[in-house]
């Protein structure tokens, strides 16, 4: 009896595996790729607003305005004013919220182009996946993230609010001014980049500002992690104002004499509650 169970569950086994992997096959074929490519004339465009379900965003410096997307989700384009829409969501052919074939693997992605100056607003609501923006001159940004990562590079963005669950960060060689970042559990790294009159919360992670201006303004605040803060040519016109709490200030760099150098025209203020905090 138990051989006829056993040899029962081994057939019934082999079955559902060979039923599933017909149908993961024959799904590959059918949820074919969709490509799109689309250029925007209108000079009235001033505001980017993009809606994104999981595709990985790249926004940079281009002649005209234009839109590339490639996967498998369903995605609407349209000008209305002065403002291009972008909405991606899950297609609606597919029974489950995200990718579950083996065979279909591929990532969705979205690659716009911006002209030099023209953007006044950017609008970004990214449920997941990286969004790049690069080699860009920005007004205005504010910018959702549930996951993935945020990565800013040779950028100038006057005004930045970011927000995210779980999302990271990453600026680069950027020119930084009245911006707000905040992230739940984020790691949150600045490199060789100017930061003026902006500030930097995170709940559980670590904030490092990495060979910096020498005439950088911060805030930046952290619950559980530390922060880290160095220079790449010696520091000007700076005034220390650092709160460690339970853990210790550490100052390593022979220009501050009593938290301070020269005028105290940029501001750097730091707040931790157990972790270091660390001055190079």
């Amino acid at each position: 009896m138990k051989k006829i169970i056993i040899v029962g569950l081994v057939i019934f086994i082999g079955f559902f595996l060979a039923a599933t992997l017909v149908w993961f096959v024959h799904e590959k074929d059918v949820y074919k790729k969709f490509k799109f490519n689309k250029k925007f004339n209108d000079e009235r465009i001033t505001q980017l607003d993009v809606d994104s379900f999981s595709s990985k965003i790249e926004i940079t410096k281009g002649k005209d305005y234009r839109v590339r997307f490639y996967g498998n989700n369903d995605l609407k384009v349209n000008t209305k004013d002065d403002k291009l829409s972008i909405v991606e969501r899950r297609s609606s052919k597919r029974g489950y919220s995200f990718n579950l074939n083996p065979f279909n693997q591929s990532k969705n992605s979205i690659h716009i182009t911006i002209p030099e100056d023209k953007i006044k607003n950017l609008n970004i609501n990214s449920r997941g996946g990286t969004l790049n923006i690069h080699d860009t001159r920005l007004k205005h940004a504010d910018i959702m993230k549930d996951s993935g990562s945020l990565n800013i590079s040779n950028a100038k963005v006057e005004s930045v609010n970011f927000n995210n669950e779980t999302a990271n960060l990453n600026i680069n060689n950027s020119l930084i001014k009245n911006s707000r970042f905040k992230g739940n559990y984020s790691e949150m790294r600045v490199n060789e980049s100017k930061v003026k009159d902006s500030l930097f919360l995170v709940d559980k992670g670590f904030i490092d500002f990495k060979h910096m201006a020498s005439e950088s303004d911060i805030k930046a605040s952290i619950k559980q992690g530390s922060i880290h803060l160095s220079y790449k040519t010696k520091t000007k016109n700076t005034l220390l104002k650092l709160h460690p709490g339970a853990g210790k200030a550490k100052v390593n760099n022979k220009y501050f004499e009593k938290g301070k150098v020269g005028q105290s025209d940029n501001v750097i203020e730091f707040y931790t509650i157990k972790d270091d905090i660390t001055i190079k």
